[in-house]
């Protein structure tokens, strides 16, 4: 009896003690990501604003931090009850809930104050519908709302907008899309008759109750499974969270590519019923012509891997050679020399688009070279990229061969090889994985390069694959997007050959270009 009577006040006190423990936790979570989110929306967003400058990055942060505000907040309180869970796991468990509950109508009584989140106003023509057998039903109407000073009346039941049929998840769907006062004119039924009646969107506070229980549940599963997480496993599942985007869109590119037409994830046919797989995207391949547009994929095909290949060659030859006399070698204007590359790395591009284009232009005008690289060439186009390349290639290349000891090349001078048959026989063989590594990314720029050729050419003999594919969207005409995704997957095959078997080498361009010295 004396050992049941102090044991169970100790326990009590200990399990309030713990209670306290966790919603603090939780609570400065929710308060930091708060305050993050009216940093970016009530005080960077009107500062930008009176810049005269549109942008929605400051909205779309604060809005991704207001989103993931619960979801932290039953994270932090569950963490801080870890250390409980490993010698009381009832304990532990009932703690977290009650810490989740609480955090959850602090957040939910913050969300209501404020009128954000579900309690925030949004597009509404004020009224209750539900689904009925012959359309939308009206089921009731908020007094003076916008449905009611439009003239509609309970069982009223909507059938279209305008001329097109609607259901009710098309209805809200096209409410949702709608801006305050857009008018919406519904076609309807009333005691047998048809007839349409225009009404306003108005802006709304509508309370959801089931997704106010819907959160609830949410909490208490985060909570315990916050828990329990294994620590070692968050990076892999942040890392899959991440690339869950990309995936779906590579397997919607390839589900796009061999249908008619998509509706998300699912391939229709003319019908819109689920099927209807086709190789009619692919025909460019053997065809010339897509939809009165002339080409000829083959040279353009062929343009791109000229650029690619030309771009690859002359970077890796000049690169090597002057990675190598820049880390070998002393001179004067060395360092000057390094200062001034570094800087062409990072000049824009495009602020020397004109410059450049008067020098290909004097170029074409030159008798024998001009036709090689000269104005709308693919060795001129290729000679413009080399030269942005060329800066990121020699300081990689010179990092690579500071990392070779001396005593390699020393042993090879006093042997009597001279310095060109040192570099070619027995550095090179050295730094095999970082030319193989520069090599690759070198004509994966030149593959997918799209500024340069669709400034520095002209019609359709010397573009490349993404001046093409642009081509394909035209502003004024429908873009049919899985011809233009059959064409993007073209494109992409050789850049997924390169990432799938040399994935290795891309690793080692910053590992060895992190090591050099000036």
């Amino acid at each position: 009896m004396a050992g049941t009577a102090t044991t169970s006040p100790t326990a009590r006190v200990f399990v309030l003690s713990d209670l306290v423990r966790a919603v603090r936790a939780g609570l400065i979570a929710v308060v930091a990501l708060a305050a993050g989110a009216f940093l970016f929306e009530s005080v960077l967003r009107p500062l930008i604003a009176s810049a005269t400058v549109d942008e929605t990055v400051t909205q779309t942060l604060a809005g991704l931090l207001l989103l993931l505000m619960p979801f932290v907040g039953y994270i932090a309180s569950s963490s801080t009850l870890r250390p409980i869970a490993r010698t009381d796991i009832l304990r532990a468990v009932l703690t977290a809930l009650i810490a989740a509950g609480v955090v959850h109508v602090a957040v939910v009584a913050a969300q209501a104050a404020f009128e954000v989140g579900p309690f925030a106003e949004r597009a509404s023509l004020e009224m209750a519908l539900v689904e009925g057998e012959g359309g939308i039903i009206v089921e009731s109407m908020i007094p003076g709302g916008a449905a009611e000073q439009a003239g509609m009346q309970l069982g009223d039941v909507i059938t279209g907008i305008r001329r097109d049929s609607v259901d009710l998840a098309g209805l809200l769907t096209r409410v949702g899309q709608s801006q305050p006062d857009d008018p919406l004119r519904l076609r309807l039924l009333r005691d047998g008759e048809e007839m349409q009646i225009t009404v306003r969107v108005a802006l709304a506070t509508e309370s959801n109750v089931d997704a106010l229980l819907q959160g609830v549940v949410i909490a208490l599963i985060v909570a315990v499974v916050a828990l329990f997480w294994p620590g070692a496993w968050t990076p892999f599942a942040l890392l899959i969270l991440f690339l869950v985007p990309m995936v779906v869109g590579y397997i919607w590119l390839i589900i796009a590519t061999f249908s008619y037409r998509t509706q998300g994830l699912l391939p229709l046919d003319g019908s819109g019923n689920i099927g209807g797989l086709t190789l009619e995207n692919w025909r460019f391949l053997t065809t010339n012509n897509i939809a009165g547009y002339q080409f000829d994929i083959v040279r353009i095909t062929l343009n791109s891997l000229l650029i690619a290949v030309a771009m690859t060659v002359t970077v890796l030859l000049v690169s090597s050679m002057a990675g190598y006399a820049l880390s070998r070698m002393n001179f004067p204007g060395r360092r000057t020399f390094l200062s001034f590359t570094l800087i062409l790395h990072g000049f824009p591009a495009v602020t020397l688009i004109i410059p450049i284009f008067f020098v290909l232009i004097n170029l074409a005008n030159l008798p024998g070279i001009g036709q090689v690289v000269g104005f709308n060439t693919p060795g001129g186009i290729a000679l413009v990229m080399v030269a942005f390349e060329l800066p990121l290639g020699v300081w990689l290349m010179k990092g690579f061969f500071d990392n070779i000891p001396w005593d390699i090349e020393r042993s090879a001078l006093i042997d009597g090889a001279s310095r060109w048959r040192t570099f070619r026989q027995i550095l090179l063989p050295q730094i095999r994985p970082g030319i193989l590594a520069l090599g690759i990314f070198a004509f994966i720029s030149g593959w997918n390069a799209y500024i340069i050729p669709a400034t520095y050419s002209i019609g359709r003999g010397t573009s490349n694959l993404p001046v093409f594919l642009n081509s394909l969207l035209g502003e004024t005409s429908p873009v049919d997007w899985n011809q233009v995704a059959a064409v993007g997957l073209f494109q992409l095959a050789p850049i997924v050959v390169f990432f799938v078997f040399a994935q290795e080498y891309l690793l080692n361009i910053y590992a060895g270009g992190t090591k050099g010295t000036t």
